[in-house]
């Protein structure tokens, strides 16, 4: 009797394990076109891949890591510091020497991805997750038509401004006809 508790004990431990280990991704189980975006001539194209509990949460948030990289891949600002610290006392075989370094590193992107679409995705369950990956392409005609309505919608905005100087500049012209003509 004792055995077969020990041998139920054992199996149970193995699968218990099995279960915890086997949910990790192998190199050869990702998506080649994860690690390599195919590259086009006429598109940018980026990968993203995260992994949750709920597939359609893992979906999304593949598809927005892929059109982040994107978007970092047309204008990315980056914001670092950059800190190193060294001091050394005492003399000879004596001597002590301290040294820090500190490194940080934001990266922000703001771009509208008008016409960004998914054109690939592969699911993989990993245990009782769900690891979605993702490839986004975003055409370079529509990033061209997106610079050109920018120039534009800023060309009518300085028109504006002007036209506005203009009229306030008349107004005080008439204000000015006004107070001498009473």
């Amino acid at each position: 009797m004792k055995k077969v508790v020990v041998l139920i004990v054992l199996v149970a431990l193995s699968l218990l394990m099995m279960n915890c280990g086997g949910g990790k991704a192998k190199i050869d189980d990702i998506p080649k076109w994860y690690l390599n975006p195919p590259v086009a001539e006429d598109a940018i194209m980026e990968a993203g891949d995260a992994v949750k509990h709920s597939m359609g949460l893992a979906k999304e948030a593949a598809d927005a890591r892929a059109r982040d990289a994107i978007a970092r891949t047309i204008e990315v600002k980056v914001n670092s510091m950059f800190k190193g610290f060294m001091q050394e006392s005492g003399i000879g075989d004596d001597a002590e020497a301290l040294e820090f370094t500190s490194s940080v590193s934001k990266q922000v992107t703001a771009n509208v991805l008008r016409g960004c679409r998914i054109v690939k995705r592969d699911m993989r369950p990993e245990g009782n997750l769900y690891h979605a990956y993702s490839l986004a392409q975003y055409d370079l005609n529509s990033l061209v038509q997106e610079t050109l309505n920018a120039a534009r919608k800023q060309k009518a905005l300085y028109n504006e401004a002007k036209a506005n100087l203009s009229f306030q500049e008349l107004e005080k012209e008439i204000e000015k006809l006004e107070k001498v003509q009473e």
